[in-house]
């Protein structure tokens, strides 16, 4: 289960997210949101927005900087438009399929 800490991370961070870029599903998956991270471990994020392209997914990185550089981690993401996420060669992928599976959503 994630910490608290964690999942405060993850909501200032969605919060962020959808102000910057408009509606987004937002999930952390990995070590800290099954709960057995160390210290060190990154968070890794996966966002899915309604539409993506590079200039967005340079935003959504240095939100992500700010928010890690913020708190003294390291956030690393992962971004998809939801066309992509649902329905593009990635949706069978096993990162995705794990996203799914063992994400934690705010």
């Amino acid at each position: 289960m994630m910490s608290l800490q964690d999942s405060n991370i993850l909501q200032q961070f969605a919060a962020l997210v959808r102000s910057a870029c408009g509606p987004a599903e937002i999930r952390a998956f990995g070590s800290r949101a099954r709960g057995n991270a160390d210290p060190e471990s990154d968070m890794d994020v996966c966002v899915v927005l309604e539409r993506l392209d590079e200039a967005i997914d340079r935003r959504v990185m240095r939100l992500a900087w700010e928010v890690g550089f913020q708190n003294g981690i390291v956030l690393s993401t992962v971004t998809y438009s939801r066309d992509e996420f649902a329905k593009g060669p990635c949706a069978a992928s096993p990162l995705v399929r794990t996203i799914i599976r063992e994400g934690v959503a705010v």
